[in-house]
């Protein structure tokens, strides 16, 4: 149960909730600037004065230039389940690799596989980038997912056209491409992304 001395005011509640959303979806914390921004807020140091109150209240902690999430702040552990290319379709490395933290807001079953290639950089996914995949078997158009075909995984944004599926790379130098694996399944939905180093995360999972 949080104590009173860690209770937040509307204002810092909901800086915090954009900072986890923003984390979860670019991979960093976003600036004082883009704080400002998503609160409508003119003066920086209305900003400032709110992250610096996360951080006496111990929901954030200063790392170098920025910050990251306390070790107090909730969080849960998912499984790396190897890499996956953002380009054409590679084997699926179903190996246990490590674990990463988000968090416990995100509910049911998730893992995280660690992206290789540049097929899909204008979606803000970066070769070398951790994405965070909620299990499910079917999805909306226009989804980026992570899909089986022909028993090989990738990372694409689907598509379903005239009672056809493609998969898109979010890459102007790759082309779509139409599945035609009668096999072919949905692994899960991409919704995040972590753009640190597996220990760091670990590190500020609550133990």
């Amino acid at each position: 149960m949080v104590s009173d001395s860690r209770s937040l005011s509307p204002s810092q509640f909901a800086v915090y909730r954009y900072l986890k959303k923003s984390f979860l979806e670019r991979g960093r914390m976003p600036s004082l600037r883009e704080i400002c921004r998503e609160m409508e807020w003119r003066a920086v140091g209305s900003a400032q004065d709110v992250v610096r109150a996360l951080v006496d209240k111990d929901y954030l902690q200063k790392e170098g230039r920025s910050y990251r999430f306390s070790e107090a702040t909730p969080l849960r552990r998912i499984p790396i389940l190897g890499t996956a290319p953002a380009g054409p379709p590679s084997e699926a490395y179903e190996a246990h690799e490590g674990e990463l933290a988000l968090p416990t807001e995100f509910r049911g079953p998730h893992f995280a596989l660690k992206i290789r290639g540049d097929s899909m950089t204008e979606a803000g996914i970066e070769d070398g980038d951790f994405v965070i995949v909620k299990q499910k078997e079917r999805a909306q158009d226009r989804e980026i997912i992570v899909g089986m075909e022909w028993g090989e995984v990738t990372v694409k944004r689907l598509i379903y056209k005239r009672k056809k599926i493609w998969l898109k790379p979010e890459n102007p130098r790759y082309s779509p491409w139409e599945v035609t694996d009668p096999d072919f399944r949905v692994l899960g939905q991409v919704v995040g992304l972590h753009r640190y180093g597996v220990g760091r995360q670990t590190s500020q999972t609550r133990k």
